[in-house]
């Protein structure tokens, strides 16, 4: 079986590494998965293309992947992506993202084998139904999602036939508490005072404002700490300049970690994860489950299907006030927290190994295809 992944971002960021470790692993059971992205830009310092080499995968830039409106680069990947299918017999074209989609389609379509098409919903939310959208849908085999509220919506939305959900995963090796090098406790000046982790890009949209209101009222009657893993191009705007201005000096910006990571979200007490980012299944929620952590997360996208309220961690309303309960109620019970900490590491062994997806994606391609 011979599969065409088409990946039309070079940054390594959201969906990036699952799509890579996907592949890796996707030829680790005997499907031949070639992986199609484009050049890193010139400076980029972290990339797609990157990471394939260190992990031993060599990608295609046989395509342009220009997302604006340009005749020429456009109908070329077209006619590129129907003549590499014939080429090489490829039997799925797997797209990712709506650009990725209109190539795949419309240059698939027109191979002499019939090549399908598998679409996976990054985002892992029910799809805005439009013309756009109805006209990629119509123009598929297959569809791939993580969330099973999305696949119901979109089955339902689209009428679609063949249709799967896949567990989310990552390399769980990694987020293994018995890996941890140090203790950075003193890295930061952390004693005995509850410590809540937030990872996530600092962007207008993550909702920064409710979270350190609710930090506020939670600091008047607990001792906590609050550490923020990430950076963004408007953090300054969205969390540092607000932190300030609401006096709260038990804030700590890590900015982004990489060979620390994992020890610091060893040292958290619980994740605090209200929305999100490009990437739908919440990684950094996925992560802080398998380092044996409580989340708190509030019910948006997909965390309600992540977090087991009440036993892997609480799921709320994210207000200012329900987040400021939630913190008290596990800083005051950290041996609820721990239980429930215990608890989200055994569902992530469970369930978010990347073998076990790439078996899924596996089946799901055999049933396409038959």
């Amino acid at each position: 079986m011979r599969v065409l992944h088409l990946f039309g971002d070079w940054k390594w960021t959201g969906p990036a590494e699952p799509t890579l470790d996907l592949c890796l692993d996707l030829r680790a059971l005997g499907v031949d998965a070639r992986l199609a992205c484009p050049r890193e830009e010139a400076g980029a310092s972290n990339s797609l293309p990157r990471k394939a080499v260190e992990r031993g995968l060599a990608l295609l830039h046989d395509f342009a992947f220009n997302k604006r409106i340009n005749l020429r680069d456009n109908v070329a990947d077209i006619r590129r992506v129907r003549d590499y299918c014939d080429a090489e017999k490829i039997d799925i074209v797997h797209v990712h993202f709506s650009h990725d989609h209109i190539l795949g389609a419309l240059g698939a379509r027109r191979t002499k084998r019939k090549t399908r098409i598998m679409r996976t919903n990054q985002k892992a939310v029910p799809t805005k139904k439009s013309i756009g959208s109805r006209w990629l849908f119509k123009r598929m085999d297959g569809y791939l999602t993580y969330s099973q509220a999305a696949l119901d919506a979109d089955v339902a939305a689209f009428k679609l036939k063949q249709a799967w959900r896949i567990d989310p995963a990552m390399r769980l090796e990694r987020f293994d508490p018995a890996t941890v090098k140090s203790d950075v406790r003193p890295r930061f000046g952390i004693k005995d005072e509850f410590v809540l982790g937030v990872v996530a890009r600092m962007q207008r949209h993550r909702r920064f404002d409710v979270l350190l209101e609710g930090v506020k009222l939670a600091s008047k009657r607990v001792p906590l700490r609050v550490l923020v893993v990430g950076r963004g191009t408007h953090m300054d705007e969205v969390a540092v300049q607000p932190t300030k201005r609401l006096g709260l000096d038990n804030v700590t910006f890590t900015g982004y970690l990489a060979d620390g990571y994992v020890d610091t979200v060893a040292i958290f007490d619980a994740l605090l994860f209200l929305v999100p980012g490009s990437d739908g299944t919440c990684r950094a929620l996925r992560e802080a489950m398998a380092m044996g952590k409580a989340v708190i997360g509030a019910r948006r996208g997909m965390i309600p299907e992540l977090v087991d309220d009440g036993r892997t961690g609480l799921v709320i309303e994210d207000t200012a006030q329900n987040i400021a309960a939630a913190i008290e109620r596990l800083a005051g019970d950290r041996g609820l927290a721990r239980s429930m900490g215990a608890a989200g590491r055994t569902k992530a062994l469970a369930t978010y190994d990347v073998k076990r997806q790439a078996e899924q994606v596996k089946a799901a391609y055999e049933a396409l295809l038959a």
